[in-house]
């Protein structure tokens, strides 16, 4: 993240464990203004930080979901994740994607599907894409927690 101050920081994991706290609770927690509050947020926003507002629903099991979630692990040929990133990240069941440092993965790709068949396209789809060497997959059991 960029540089961030205290307050914005204190924002931030307040919003995330509620998102549905008042800008005067969140003012209160903190102990600055509402308006404060109000104009950090509203900096948040326009600088990307916060990127959308959503509503975070149970995810317990595939059984109560009805979806899917694997992580691809992929092996590039040369250093290229910002295109594989251009190639993917429009896609629906593309749910994140980070570049990290691994002697066998370049890239791991997050995706959520409804079916076993779709995560097996979105693999084959993103096995076929430019400086893809190999991957290998890991599904997710179950999720306890997630946070940013």
């Amino acid at each position: 993240m960029q540089n961030l101050s205290d307050t914005e920081r204190k924002i931030l994991s307040l919003l995330q464990e509620n998102a549905r706290q008042s800008l005067t609770e969140i003012a209160q927690k903190i102990g600055t203004s509402r308006t404060n509050v109000k104009t950090k947020i509203d900096r948040l926003y326009d600088a990307g930080i916060i990127k959308r507002f959503t509503v975070d629903l149970e995810d317990t099991d595939v059984r109560n979901t009805g979806t899917l979630k694997s992580f691809f692990h992929v092996h590039l040929t040369e250093p290229a994740c910002e295109t594989l990133f251009d190639h993917v990240k429009k896609w629906e069941e593309v749910k994140g994607c980070w570049t990290v440092s691994s002697p066998t993965t370049d890239m791991i790709v997050m995706v959520e599907a409804i079916s076993q068949e779709a995560l097996e396209s979105a693999r084959f789809r993103i096995s076929k894409l430019p400086y893809v060497d190999s991957m290998h997959t890991t599904f997710v059991l179950r999720e306890w927690q997630h946070k940013l």
